[in-house]
C-alpha cells in the first residue's frame, strides 16, 4: 500500500509542475444507499461544492443512481446526476441611480452517465478498473454553442487500489483520466481584422465537434470509515491536473479571437457519509 500511494504521489508531480495555476476547494456529501435485493442498489445522495480557494459557493449536486452487481467480479451502474452551479450575475443600476444591486443565479446541467466496474481479490487487497461514460446537457439557451457542445460527451477510466484488511478501516488509492470525445473545433483564416474596441480577430468556420483530448488527470487517496453495517464516514483528498482547451468565437460562429489549453493544478479536500440499509 505505501508503494501504490509513492508511486501516485510521484505520478502527480509533473502535473503539478506544469500547471500554470493552483486551487483549493472542499466538497461535502451525504447519501442513503438502499439494498433493493442482493447485488442490486438504488442510491441518492446531496453534494455540494465550493468555488477555488473557497471563495464562494460552487455548486450543489443532487445524483440517483442504481447499480448491479450480478456476479463477484463485475458491476454495472446508470444514474443522474442535477447540477446546479452557483453564478454571479452582472450588476443592476437601481432607479435613482446611486446603488448597484448584484445578484446571483442557478446554471443548472444534466449529467447522464452508465458505468461497468471489474473487481479482483489479491488476500486483503482489491483491485477495480471501472469505465463510465458521461454525457452532460447543458439547458443554457444563451450559451456559444460553437465554443462547446450542449451535450459534452466524455470517457472516464478509473483504476483504485483498497485496502480491505482491516474491519472498520479501509485505506484506498485511485487515479482516473477523463476523455473529452466530442470537443468544439473549426479552422481561422484570412488577415486579420480589429474591432473599434481593439480586439483582433480571424474568419472563422466550424468544423463540428470533433476534437478528442485528455481534459483531467486525478489521484484520490481517502478511508472508509465504517461504523457497524449502516454507517460510513469517507475523509478523501483530490489532486487534479486540468487541461481543458477554449476557444473564444462569437455567437455566429463567424469570427476567431483566440483558442489554447487552460491549465489547472486544484487541491480539494472532501468528506462523505454514507447511510447504508
Amino acid at each position: 500500500m505505501k508503494k501504490t500511494l509513492l508511486a501516485l504521489a510521484l505520478a502527480l508531480v509533473p502535473a503539478f509542475a506544469f500547471a500554470q495555476s493552483a486551487g483549493f476547494a472542499g466538497r461535502a456529501s451525504v447519501e442513503a444507499d438502499y439494498i433493493i435485493v442482493k447485488g442490486l442498489h438504488l442510491s441518492v445522495g446531496e453534494e455540494i461544492r465550493s468555488n477555488d480557494n473557497f471563495s464562494a459557493l460552487g455548486s450543489l449536486r443532487t445524483t440517483v443512481g442504481l447499480s448491479y452487481k450480478p456476479i463477484n467480479f463485475l458491476k454495472v451502474g446508470v444514474g443522474y446526476t442535477l447540477i446546479n452551479p452557483w453564478k454571479n450575475g452582472k450588476g443592476i443600476e437601481l432607479a435613482d441611480e446611486s446603488t448597484v444591486k448584484y445578484y446571483g443565479f442557478w446554471a443548472p446541467k444534466h449529467r447522464f452517465f452508465a458505468d461497468v466496474t471489474g473487481i479482483v481479490r489479491f488476500g486483503d487487497v482489491q483491485l477495480s478498473l471501472r469505465e463510465r461514460m458521461q454525457l452532460d446537457h447543458n439547458a443554457d439557451t444563451g450559451m456559444n454553442i460553437y465554443q462547446d457542445p450542449r451535450n459534452k460527451v466524455a470517457l472516464r477510466s478509473r483504476l483504485g487500489v483498497k485496502y480491505k484488511g482491516w474491519r472498520m478501516v479501509e485505506p484506498y488509492a485511485n487515479f482516473e483520466l477523463r476523455t473529452q470525445l466530442n470537443g468544439a473545433w473549426g479552422s481561422y483564416s484570412g488577415s486579420p481584422q480589429t474591432k473599434k474596441d481593439g480586439t483582433t480577430y480571424y474568419k472563422y468556420t466550424p468544423a463540428g465537434y470533433t476534437h478528442v483530448y485528455n481534459d483531467r488527470y486525478r489521484g484520490e487517496i481517502g478511508v472508509d470509515l465504517n461504523f457497524g453495517t449502516h454507517h460510513t464516514l469517507n475523509p478523501y483528498l483530490l489532486l487534479d491536473y486540468l487541461s481543458e482547451y477554449e476557444i473564444d468565437t462569437n455567437k455566429k460562429g463567424t469570427k476567431f479571437y483566440s483558442a489554447g489549453y487552460t491549465n489547472l493544478f486544484r487541491v480539494s479536500l472532501g468528506i462523505g457519509y454514507t447511510f447504508n440499509f
